[in-house]
């Protein structure tokens, strides 16, 4: 026995020295390059570069250029030209001062990785005297030389727009449809949006999730929905940009509340609080600043439940305690400036989230009778009341039994950013970040819960009780799960303007991921000794690497992006060379980038754009069910291959006038690899479903976004999205359906994907008199969703019905508005916000789960075929009520199927 384990075991130690070689190879190359003479534009940083003329005409040489409040600075050339790299993103003040002038300042907005223009022009030479300041604001309304396509959100922007966070916000831009949760861009599936916080990707590598980040610590975001760099990787879809608040050399900051409560603790929406503070300033320390954010957000939802929330009130309206769902989100950043070409920054981001999900099914709150069997020494469950009937009946308060999430994610990343000369940076990071998710009831270890499945439902249907199969009415959810996933990144950038016409950049990036999952459905059950009636335990470890080029030639108004971008992901040392079906250790790619773009006229700018990218599947798509199982569901499949994204698109920036823009953009998609189900034999003879690279999508359409910045007391913004989004399957598991007998066979052609929304609009608009009022307005519409209508009876339902028809259209109506004031010294602003004015039922989902339950969706989904039948939404289930022998459709009035109504909130804030 030993002398066959012996070969296994000499493979095993020769796969790790290959993988630690290359690790170790990768970890080698950054060094290098990070001790090399050459750097990189960061993308979590920009470029301001501008002209100092005299009259318009003759360049001023020496004259003095700072970014206020940084120790940024320089001098203008003989040509009276000037770079400023390593510019902090957001919105930033200029100031030139050329010897014997007045100075001059311009606020100009700052986005990552990108070029912003600014120029002066001064009269004659005069005495130099102290006078008031000249500002002027100068903001780049189209970029001549990009090809991708980018909508930018400022810090100031994400304020004016009436929504709870920055996804939200996202939700609100062309080609962005938002549902249930996730963003699909372009018509991607929910997970290809990759977001990246100071240069990092923070995705979760297990389920795709991305983390949140305090409102107030953003200093400015890049949403990009194609034509991607290389620079970009490991994305579908679309990136989000995220960069963080730093602390100038002046200590200040904002306090702000908002509510939905109004003293009485009965007069409330969804028992809303949110509080928020961030300040940042100076440290004792020169050339050290620090910002420090705080967002605590604490609600009942407007699903709210008769969940068990112990709290203590104070003063008749201040609440403290958990309540149904709990979010608080934090961020402290320190930025040192060792001098004007070396700055190094940290940051922590700390997020805990406890949230407790409605479930219809879970939601009774009474009486259930309870005895005690002598001989098994267990609870023996009887009638179920509204009521205490007598002694033997406890409370059942279904909520509490109702699994709670809580998910906690921490991140710390360290940024060091080398100016070389004005024309080359260098920016190495670090970066290390773990997702920690329980989902348990009342934090319970497996072996405590009581699950009596299938007799949760039995309370309704002893004699005595109303016979109703579908509310619970005792026993454990029975579902429990942990789930950790950390990952540790390490990246080099490079980006250099030494050669004319040429914006050059290159990168690599190493990193390693670490990922455990336990997941368990009727967790007290045991089968072949091990907790869980059906399980999945898992813990692997896993690295990934990539390499980029990227070069942007400027030539006679003509721009040519060009790049080429290298990915290698391995599934580990833990998977065997025999489970790796195609031989391929080692998934390699290349994607190629090209794009042009081509000033036609000094108002209009036209782009095309060419590029393939991938996306490496989530983990627990590659090792689910690998570790300890039973009873296997879809088995992880270490083998899968990256999904591929090949994408075009035709785009015109045009300038309207001074103050508005618009960008029109034509794209096509088409989607290859896409992860879905497929069945085979094991060598014990058992037959199990699996994922494999099969299915395929492809999305096009059209963009339009026209922007009228700020003047005359007013701006507005206008997204609109035209696009058809189909294919094989919009889930991975959809195949499951056929696998298991419920289809009448398997999909393989394109039809409408669950996401395929044809028409969105988004319509925002400010009216605001500065440092008095201000007034804003969000409308959002959206063409119906797809949905597979379902009938009674139909045990092999045909595929080609599938989302073969359309719910109604949805729209939301977003008003607010603020007052200000100033009260001792103080900047005072009161706010108003109304979400839903119109109070529109749109429908979020047709159906949910029934899981455990087996007395409903006896003849299919209940819910939906309800709703094909008559046309009502709110879900329902079959009862014969009169006993003539025919079942009855009995509503059950789900609040889950509709959005959220109308809300009102007030707030107040203190900026100091």
């Amino acid at each position: 026995m030993a002398a066959h384990a012996l070969p296994g075991t000499i493979l095993r130690i020769h796969r790790q020295a290959r993988e630690f070689r290359l690790a170790v190879g990768f970890g080698a190359a950054l060094v290098c390059f990070a001790a090399a003479p050459v750097g990189a534009q960061p993308a979590a940083t920009g470029r301001v570069t501008g002209t100092v003329v005299e009259k318009g005409k003759t360049p001023i040489e020496f004259a003095n250029v700072i970014i206020l409040g940084t120790k940024l600075g320089t001098m203008t050339d003989a040509n009276g030209n000037f770079v400023l790299t390593s510019v902090q993103t957001g919105t930033v003040q200029v100031q030139v001062q050329p010897l014997g002038y007045d100075k001059q300042v311009q606020t100009v907005q700052v986005n990552a990785g990108a070029t912003s223009q600014v120029s002066f022009n001064f009269g004659e030479s005069k005495v130099v005297k102290q006078i008031e300041e000249i500002e002027v604001t100068a903001a780049k309304r189209i970029d001549t030389k990009s090809s991708s396509s980018v909508q930018n959100l400022s810090a100031e922007k994400l304020r004016e727009i009436p929504v709870d966070n920055l996804k939200d916000a996202v939700g609100t831009k062309a080609g962005v449809v938002a549902q249930g949760g996730e963003l699909h861009v372009r018509g991607g599936r929910g997970g290809e949006v990759k977001f990246q916080v100071s240069g990092v990707e923070n995705s979760d590598p297990l389920l795709g999730r991305s983390a949140g980040i305090a409102t107030l610590a953003i200093a400015g975001t890049d949403i990009i929905s194609g034509g991607f760099d290389a620079e970009y990787g490991n994305a579908l879809s679309g990136v989000v940009n995220v960069s963080t608040r730093e602390g100038t050399d002046r200590f200040g900051g904002e306090v702000r509340w908002d509510t939905d409560r109004y003293g009485d603790p009965t007069k409330t929406f969804n028992n809303f609080d949110r509080v928020t503070f961030g300040f940042g300033g100076p440290t004792p320390f020169r050339n050290l600043t620090y910002f420090a954010t705080y967002e605590g957000t604490f609600s009942d939802t407007y699903l709210r439940s008769t969940l068990t929330k112990p709290s203590t009130t104070v003063l008749d309206f201040l609440q403290f305690g958990n309540r149904q769902q709990n979010i608080i989100n934090t961020n402290f950043k320190l930025a040192y400036r060792m001098n004007p070409r070396n700055k190094v920054t940290l940051e922590t981001i700390q997020n805990r989230s406890i949230n407790t999900p409605y479930s219809h099914m879970w939601s009774r709150d009474g009486f259930v009778k309870v005895n005690y069997d002598t001989a098994s020494h267990r609870k023996v469950y009887g009638s179920w009341s509204a009521t205490k009937v007598d002694s033997t009946y406890q409370p059942a308060n279904m909520p509490d039994h109702f699994p709670t999430q809580d998910d906690k994610y921490h991140q710390i990343t360290a940024v060091w950013t080398n100016q070389i000369s004005d024309k080359s940076v260098i920016t190495a990071r670090a970066s290390s970040y773990s997702y920690d998710t329980g989902n348990s009831v009342g934090h319970k270890q497996p072996w405590e819960y009581d699950t009596e499945s299938p007799n949760y439902w039995s309370g309704n249907t002893v004699v005595g009780s109303e016979n109703n199969p579908y509310y619970a009415t005792h026993g454990d959810y029975p579902v429990y799960s942990q789930r950790y996933a950390a990952t540790q990144t390490f990246k080099a950038d490079f980006s250099t303007r030494r050669w004319r016409q040429h914006t050059f950049k290159t990168g690599i990036e190493t990193r390693y991921d670490h990922v455990r999952d336990l997941n368990l459905t009727l967790p007290n059950a045991e089968t072949g000794g091990e907790p869980g009636g059906s399980r999945s335990d898992f813990v692997n470890y896993a690295p990934q690497g990539s390499a980029y080029v990227q070069d942007r030639w400027e030539f006679e108004g003509l721009v040519l992006n060009l790049g080429v971008r290298y990915d290698m992901f391995t599934p580990g040392i833990s998977v065997l060379d025999q489970e790796l079906q195609s031989g391929k250790r080692y998934k390699q790619q290349l994607s190629p980038r090209l794009g042009i773009a081509y000033p036609i006229s000094d108002k209009d700018v036209l782009s095309f754009f060419y590029g393939r990218t991938y996306q490496n599947p989530a983990y627990n798509q590659v090792f689910q069910a690998r570790g300890q199982s039973t009873s296997i569901l879809t088995l992880g499949n270490p083998d899968l291959e990256p999904e591929t994204n090949i994408a075009y698109q035709a785009a015109v920036q045009h300038l309207f006038s001074r103050d508005v823009s618009g960008q029109f953009t034509v794209f096509f998609k088409d989607i290859y690899g896409l992860v879905t189900t497929r069945q085979k034999s094991l060598p014990s003879g058992d037959v199990v479903n699996y994922y494999f690279n099969a299915d395929y999508a492809s999305s096009r359409g059209f963009e339009a976004s026209i922007i009228k910045s700020f003047s005359h007391k007013f701006s507005t913004e206008i997204n609109y999205t035209y696009s058809l989004a189909s294919g094989v399957a919009s889930d991975p598991n959809s195949a499951l359906q056929f696998l298991n007998g419920n289809q009448l066979y398997l999909p393989i052609s394109e039809q409408a994907l669950d996401w395929d929304q044809r028409n969105t609009l988004s319509l925002q608009a400010v009216v605001r008199e500065p440092g008095r009022w201000g007034f804003r307005v969000l409308w959002q519409y959206g063409s119906g969703f797809p949905f597979t209508p379902a009938f009674l009876n139909d045990r092999r339902p045909d595929p080609a019905l599938q989302n073969s028809r359309r719910l109604p259209a949805n729209s939301r109506l977003t008003i607010d508005g603020d007052k200000y004031y100033k009260i001792w010294g103080q900047n005072m602003t009161l706010f108003f916000d109304a979400r839903n004015v119109l109070n529109v039922s749109n429908i979020a989902s047709l159906s949910y789960t029934a899981f455990p339950n087996q007395n409903v969706n006896r003849n299919g989904d209940d819910y939906t075929i309800y709703y094909t039948q008559t046309g009502r939404a709110g879900g329902a289930f079959l009862q014969d009520i009169n006993g003539d022998g025919i079942d009855d459709w009995v509503p059950v009035n789900d609040p889950r199927v509709y959005e959220e109504g109308r809300n009102v909130r007030l707030g107040l804030s203190v900026t100091f």
